[in-house]
């Protein structure tokens, strides 16, 4: 411990200064604590009185269904969608995914302009024909409300991808050209129900007969198959077509659990929860 008196007045005024610039910087912290916790406690008041201040930052509680069910999803899939559109063009993933979330908006020059630039990448994709189909309908459905400048647009564009065709003539070449490939027969199946509703045994039966000449048979398009049977893709199936496909496929792939025949009641339960919230959450705007 230093003694005071025993200091040379240089040293003893040195060691005043430091003693009062400490003091100081004490007074500091203890005075901005002060003034955080008063924040703090502004801030609790006010968000158990509903008065937010406007320049408050919101912390609003992490809760994952709250954060699963925004109220405008399409936005908020826009805003997910054009970082990749910038850092991931070269993904024909991203451009059939911008497509969907425009589909759904119903914008009809940014679904061409989605399909243009996937079809640069990949254009025999199975999911690229299906955006094409959908396309073609939708413009054929609402070509009276265009303005005559779309109109040209579209026109222009669609014989730069060589569509000459009506919806169902370009289904029926695209299945042909493709009879090999389940990914691509379960596409056209999905337009063949689409274009007409009559049509639903011949499409389904060309998607559970995987049994058949198909060379890419797999999980992933097997399990896709299953979500389309149940989640209305073909209408209403009947129950025993869902089942005894999921049992071939059961027989085919008896370790994944997507056909495990215990799990059949799960699943159902589960794909009528994800439809409710894709018809919830994803509706036309």
């Amino acid at each position: 411990m230093v003694v005071a008196e025993n200091l040379a007045p240089s040293e003893l005024k040195k060691l005043r200064n430091k003693q009062r610039k400490a003091k100081r910087k004490a007074e500091q912290e203890s005075a901005q604590a002060r003034e955080a916790q008063v924040k703090r406690d502004q801030h609790h008041k006010s968000r158990q009185q509903g008065d937010v201040e406007a320049d408050a930052p919101q912390l609003d509680e992490l809760i994952p269904d709250k954060l699963a069910r925004v109220e405008d999803p399409l936005e908020q899939a826009i805003k997910f969608l054009q970082p990749l559109q910038t850092l991931a063009t070269d993904c024909v993933e991203t451009h059939l995914m911008a497509f969907e979330v425009y589909y759904r908006k119903r914008k009809v020059l940014l679904m061409l302009q989605s399909i243009k630039r996937a079809h640069r990448i990949n254009p025999t994709h199975p999911k690229l024909h299906g955006c094409l189909i959908r396309f073609l309908q939708v413009v054929k459905e609402n070509k009276a409300t265009f303005d005559p400048a779309v109109t040209e647009v579209i026109t222009s564009e669609t014989k730069s991808l060589l569509i000459t065709k009506e919806a169902k003539a370009l289904n029926t070449d695209f299945l042909e050209r493709n009879k090999n490939s389940l990914k691509a027969t379960l596409e056209c199946a999905r337009v063949m129900h689409l274009l007409d509703s009559n049509s639903q045994q011949e499409a389904v039966s060309l998607v559970t007969g995987i049994d058949n000449n198909y060379t890419d048979v797999d999980i992933e398009t097997c399990t896709d198959i299953l979500k389309s049977l149940r989640g209305g893709d073909f209408g209403t199936c009947p129950e025993e077509t869902v089942e005894g496909f999921m049992l071939r496929c059961h027989a085919r792939y008896p370790y994944a659990l997507a056909f495990a025949p215990a799990l059949d009641s799960y699943l159902r339960t589960d794909q009528a929860q994800t439809n409710h919230l894709c018809d919830h959450d994803f509706g036309t705007n």
